[in-house]
């Protein structure tokens, strides 16, 4: 076994356990997810895992789109059975759009670099509202799995210059995403250098973070 293989299996093992980390608090029952919003976020996961598998031609450099199916499809679960359904906000619309004409463009032009480029915008519309709630209040969010995260698509990056074919655009989803998961775990961060009465200040109902509409 190559590697850059077993480099593979290291992001996925570590990217299913930043998940199972992160829903600690929806397994408690501390949270209530939205199952309305993590029904997109499958199929963001299903188009974004099956555009860049097409686009890449190597499962390998895929590992985390694919990994990411079985989490999202399980959280979706639980929302369903624990959770609530409740109305979509504009950014979770912004999602779904770019997520169908991901599909779309896939489907009709049966260009899969494409169609995984508008998944990342679409990625990125997501992580919105987390970068909103976490800037007003740093301890809604633990860094922990956010630096999981980071790291398992770091591997990934790594990976995809190990097995480098020319393709420029198998960079693009994995550098996305370590950015994005770094920039929420570093947000996090400021949860640390807050002081103690600012603390109780985040968990006092007047500061609850808006919800996105």
């Amino acid at each position: 076994m190559s590697p850059a293989v077993l480099a593979s299996i290291l992001a996925g093992v570590c990217y299913l356990t930043a998940y199972l980390d992160y829903n600690r608090g929806v397994f408690s029952g501390r949270i209530k997810p939205n199952a309305a919003t993590w029904a997109i976020w499958t199929a963001i996961a299903l188009v974004s895992a099956g555009s860049y598998l097409s686009s890449s031609g190597d499962v390998w450099k895929s590992m985390l789109p694919l990994v990411n199916i079985v989490p999202c499809t399980g959280t979706f679960v639980l929302a369903l059975c624990t959770g609530k359904f409740e109305k979509l906000s504009r950014l979770d619309w912004a999602a779904c759009v770019l997520a169908i004409l991901a599909g779309a463009v896939w489907a009709a032009c049966g260009s899969a670099a494409t169609a995984n480029l508008i998944v990342q915008a679409a990625i990125i519309i997501g992580f919105i509202p987390i970068w909103k709630t976490v800037w007003r209040t740093p301890s809604h969010e633990h860094a922990r799995p956010w630096w999981l995260w980071a790291f398992s698509y770091s591997i990934s990056v790594a990976v995809v210059v190990w097995r480098w074919t020319g393709h420029w655009i198998d960079l693009v989803s994995p550098l996305n995403c370590v950015l994005l998961h770094s920039s929420v775990a570093f947000l996090c961060l400021r949860h640390e250098q807050t002081p103690p009465a600012a603390h109780a200040a985040e968990k006092s109902p007047a500061n609850e973070p808006a919800i996105p509409a």
